[in-house]
């Protein structure tokens, strides 16, 4: 048979090759892949728009996008999260589910693209880590909305932020962490924060002992270079901090416990130690540079010539000198250059409570007005020792300056020599310069011996002037160094003006002189005022001695 020639032999041709490409594409659709953008956590009730691409796969590791294609998407549980053709995604209920984008234009051997979404409630708890803690130490608490919490209870305890602590990532996870305080107990955690509240799932087993425990015999060493919690941040200045530690309660028969720190630093530095507990009045706070414990009379012991800071109870030299002081709410200690290599901190207590302890690098302030006087430092006799006020090098024999109490139970040492030979009158006075109409300063000064090696007890002549406006002289051996020490009994910051000179070159007037401004006058009933609280102070101490009175035997100490 001979071929077919003209416009049908060309048109059957031609159809042959059409039919040719059809039965052989050029796409290859097992190398297109598909790939979804990441979504974040998508709250219950909103929506968002799910991104797809489609790639073809080149080489191993080597992929280009193709343009202009159609996607075909699906939720896998519409009844978390609903997808539209569009992409479009809605979240319904809280819960994870897959978003999925096919390739429209593509036969089904092109990879489908597939993402987990999570569809959450504004805050939700996944876990909570440790899963037991002791007092003092954290939890953090990880989830959706966590970083909103702003109330958080753990068996009645109320849980204190961790400063810094809380964070939430591009995906909308969130963490965040807390001290754990007592009363707190194991239990599940109630929350609240974002507009809602409820119970974690997870419980929180606590074991109701701090984390430094025991420390009663043997102290928690606290390296003050290398224990800073917040460095890097404005709070910096904290050197030591825990809000949540806890004076565990005592057992039968037993009056008393005590937490000994032992804090070492390598610098000389402005250094504050504070001390403050839930249950003011019931604990006293020491701070020595040198206390040991003998086991085998179970007792604390002070060396033989350690200085002591606390309400009620200081050492000069290893010799003991109790002045009358209110109970104190709080120990607060600023240093002032402070070089010690290490110092020593024991809270007494004698019932339980949380108590929080904090070491701050510079120097705290109680009352901003009340600012460090020029004779700082002098908390303890030691620093008082190296700063001599040397009466018969002053003019006319006199000492005088306008000092300051800067923090509640502080305490002001001044070392003084008395020259010439046999017996020498030497008046004092203090007077307040308070900074308000009413005088809320109750000042006392104690005139003591320095105690000689071996003294256990600081001996001398002890003037109580509340407020004082009177001269006060004595007569005290010379050539000879004493101390003169005040004390404001109500423990309240204030400033006052101080005098020391001989009797016979002092007169009253300088003692009115005030280098700053004017203080408010007083009104006369204002100083019987002062007489009056501090009488019903007094009174209030000997009413609760017996309870107070194994603090004042020092926890044992010898």
């Amino acid at each position: 048979m001979r071929p077919p020639r003209g416009p049908a032999a060309l048109a059957m041709v031609f159809g042959s090759v059409t039919l040719t490409t059809c039965v052989f594409p050029t796409e290859r659709d097992d190398s297109v892949r598909v790939t979804v953008d990441p979504l974040p956590v998508l709250i219950r009730g909103t929506d968002t728009y799910a991104t797809a691409r489609a790639w073809r796969i080149v080489a191993a590791g080597d992929s280009q996008p193709i343009a202009n294609v159609s996607f075909v998407w699906s939720s896998g549980d519409p009844l978390t999260a609903t997808v539209d053709a569009n992409g479009h995604v809605v979240g319904i209920k809280s819960g994870r589910t897959a978003i999925r984008a096919a390739a429209a234009n593509f036969d089904k051997r092109a990879t489908v693209g597939q993402i987990t979404l999570r569809v959450s409630g504004p805050l939700e708890i996944d876990s909570i880590r440790p899963q037991t803690v002791k007092y003092g130490e954290t939890v953090t608490i990880y989830g959706v909305g966590v970083d909103s919490l702003f109330q958080v209870t753990l068996g009645q305890g109320v849980l204190i932020p961790y400063f810094f602590s809380n964070t939430r990532d591009a995906a909308g996870y969130a963490r965040n962490s807390f001290w754990v305080p007592p009363p707190a107990h194991s239990d599940s955690m109630f929350f609240i924060g974002n507009g809602v509240f409820g119970f974690s799932r997870d419980t929180v087993r606590v074991i109701r002992r701090d984390l430094y425990e025991p420390n009663e015999t043997s102290p928690t060493r606290i390296d003050l270079e290398t224990s800073r919690p917040f460095p890097g941040t404005i709070l910096n200045v904290l050197l030591f901090l825990n809000p949540a530690l806890s004076f565990e309660p005592l057992l039968r028969d037993v009056k008393q416990g005590a937490d000994w720190y032992h804090l070492r630093q390598a610098t000389t530095r402005d250094l504050t130690v504070v001390v403050n507990s839930d249950v003011p009045g019931t604990f006293q706070t020491f701070l020595t540079d040198s206390l040991g414990y003998r086991s085998s009379d179970t007792t604390y012991f002070l060396g033989r010539n350690a200085w002591t800071f606390g309400p009620q109870s200081h050492s000069c030299h290893g010799a003991a000198f109790g002045p009358k002081e209110a109970p104190a709410e709080s120990t607060v200690v600023a240093f002032h250059n402070f070089a010690d290599t290490a110092l020593d901190a024991i809270a007494v207590y004698t019932r339980e409570g949380r108590y929080a302890l904090t070491v701050v690098e510079g120097y705290a302030l109680s009352d901003k007005r009340i600012q460090r006087d020029a004779h700082e430092e002098d908390n303890f006799c030691d620093a008082a020792d190296a700063k001599p006020i040397l009466l018969g090098n002053l003019p006319n024999g006199t000492y005088l300056d306008t000092l300051a109490i800067e923090n509640a139970h502080d305490v002001d040492w001044f070392r003084f020599n008395v020259p010439g030979s046999g017996a020498q009158p030497v008046r004092f006075r203090t007077a307040p310069r308070p900074l308000a109409a009413v005088d809320s300063s109750d000042i006392d000064l104690y005139v003591l011996n320095v105690p000689a090696s071996g003294d256990t007890v600081m001996t001398g002549v002890a003037i109580a002037r509340a407020g004082s406006t009177v001269d006060t002289t004595l007569t005290l051996a010379a050539p000879a160094d004493y101390y003169a020490v005040v004390v404001d009994f109500a423990g309240i910051p204030t400033r006052y003006s101080l005098c020391i000179g001989f009797a016979s070159t002092l007169l009253s007037p300088k003692c009115t002189a005030l280098p700053a401004a004017a203080p408010v006058p007083l009104s006369a009933a204002q100083p019987q005022a002062s007489v009056m609280r501090r009488t019903r102070l007094e009174a209030a101490i000997e009413r609760r001695g017996p309870r107070l009175a194994p603090l004042r035997s020092a926890a044992r100490w010898r």
